[in-house]
C-alpha cells in the first residue's frame, strides 16, 4: 500500500512539473499572423511600428531590402535596391527601432545605417562604420550596440561595444571571456572547443541603462550596468535544457563532407539552443528551443521560455503555445510599453518558405 502511494505521488509530482512547463500562463498566445506567401524572401530580423505594421529586412531581395508588413500579414511598402552605389545596400541583415530611430546593420558595406521615422517614411540620417560587427545591433541613448569582434587600444578583446550615431566615439562593452556566461579566459576556451562550429551568434536587449546578453548555446544570462560597467550572471538551466557539448570525434565527423550532413541533424535533435532574450521594468526573459516536434517525417523546434527577475530571481518558467519552427534562431521583437512579445517561425517546403508571426502577451 505504501508503495502504491509513493508511486502515486511520484506521478502526480511529475505531472505538476510537467504543468509548469507546458501551460505556464504568464506569456499567452494572444495572435497568429501568417506573412502573405513569396512577400519574404530570406528575412529573420524584423521590428514593430507604433501602429502594429512590421518592417523586415530582406537579405537575399536586390529591389526591396526593407518590408513594412500590416497586421493582416501583407505588404503595403517596399524599398531599398542593392548595389555599390550611395543609397544603395549591401545587404541588410539585421534591424533594431526605437522610436524616432530605425537602425539597419548592412552586412555586404560593413556599416549601420540610420533613419528617423515620420510614420511609415525613413529618411537616413547617419552612416556608421562597423567592420568589426557581425550579428544583432540595438538603439541605445544616440548609440549603435552591436555583437561582433574588436580588440581595444589595451589590447582586450570585446564582443558588444557600442558607436555613438556619428560614428565617432567606440566603447567597449563586454569582454570576450564573458560570452558563455564564464568569468575567465580558460572557461571560455574550454567552452569553445565543446561548440565550435555550432554556435555562431548570441542576443541582447537593454532596459534603461542595463543591458542583458545571452550566447546560442548556454542559458546564463549576462547583466551589464551601462553606467558603471559592472557585470552580473545568473540563469539556470531547466531539466529540459540540454547544453551541447561536442568531443574531437564528432567534430571531426560534423567537419567532413561525406558525415557533417548527419551529424548536424543529430546535434540539432540532441541538444537545446537559446533562441532570443527580452527585458522590461522589472524582468528579463530568455527562449530557448528544443527540436521535438513532430510533423509527418518531420522534427521542427519548439520554443520555452524562463523568466528572471534583474537579480536572477526564476519568476516563471513554461512553454510557448502552438509556436515550432524549422531553425534554432527565433527572430523576435519585444513591446515593452505593450507587453507584446513577436516570434517568426518558418517552414520551407521543396518551393517556398513559409513565415509566421506569433503574438504574445506577458503578463506576470
Amino acid at each position: 500500500m505504501k508503495k502504491i502511494c509513493f508511486v502515486t505521488l511520484s506521478i502526480i509530482f511529475v505531472l505538476l512539473i510537467q504543468n509548469k512547463l507546458c501551460f505556464s500562463q504568464t506569456i499567452r498566445l494572444i495572435d497568429k499572423i501568417p506573412i502573405e506567401e513569396n512577400s519574404l524572401l530570406v528575412s529573420g530580423s524584423f521590428v514593430v511600428l507604433e501602429n502594429g505594421n512590421f518592417i523586415f529586412a530582406d537579405i537575399k531581395d536586390e529591389n526591396n531590402q526593407f518590408k513594412i508588413i500590416n497586421e493582416k500579414g501583407k505588404i503595403i511598402k517596399a524599398w531599398g535596391k542593392m548595389g555599390p552605389g550611395p543609397g544603395e545596400f549591401g545587404g541588410v541583415a539585421y534591424i533594431d527601432y526605437q522610436f524616432p530611430f530605425l537602425a539597419a546593420f548592412d552586412a555586404g558595406k560593413k556599416c549601420v545605417h540610420v533613419f528617423e521615422a515620420n510614420q511609415d517614411e525613413f529618411q537616413k540620417k547617419y552612416e556608421i562604420l562597423a567592420w568589426e560587427a557581425d550579428s544583432f545591433i540595438k538603439i541605445y541613448n544616440g548609440n549603435v550596440l552591436m555583437e561582433g569582434y574588436i580588440v581595444s587600444p589595451k589590447e582586450r578583446k570585446y564582443i558588444i561595444f557600442k558607436r555613438d550615431f556619428l560614428g565617432k566615439n567606440t566603447e567597449y562593452i563586454l569582454p570576450l571571456e564573458y560570452r558563455y556566461g564564464g568569468k575567465s579566459q580558460s572557461e571560455y576556451e574550454k567552452t569553445r572547443e565543446g561548440i565550435s562550429g555550432v554556435s555562431y551568434r548570441g542576443a541582447t536587449d537593454i532596459y534603461g541603462d542595463t543591458l542583458f546578453y545571452v550566447s546560442d548555446v548556454r542559458l546564463k544570462i549576462i547583466k551589464i550596468d551601462m553606467k558603471t560597467g559592472k557585470i552580473e550572471i545568473f540563469g539556470k538551466e531547466p531539466r529540459n535544457f540540454h547544453s551541447l557539448v561536442i568531443d574531437q570525434k564528432t567534430r571531426n565527423e560534423f567537419l567532413n563532407p561525406q558525415t557533417g550532413r548527419k551529424v548536424i541533424e543529430e546535434i540539432l535533435n540532441k541538444f537545446s539552443f537559446v533562441g532570443g532574450i527580452f527585458a522590461d521594468k522589472d524582468f528579463v526573459g530568455v527562449i530557448y528551443l528544443n527540436r521535438e516536434k513532430k510533423v509527418q517525417s518531420d522534427l521542427y523546434f519548439v520554443a520555452y521560455f524562463q523568466i528572471y527577475d534583474h537579480s536572477g530571481k526564476l519568476l516563471d518558467e513554461g512553454q510557448l503555445k502552438e509556436f515550432y519552427s524549422e531553425e534554432k534562431y527565433v527572430p523576435l521583437f519585444y513591446q515593452k510599453e505593450a507587453g507584446y512579445l513577436y516570434l517568426l517561425a518558418w517552414i520551407s517546403n521543396e518551393s517556398s518558405l513559409k513565415y509566421m508571426i506569433y503574438k504574445y502577451q506577458i503578463k506576470l
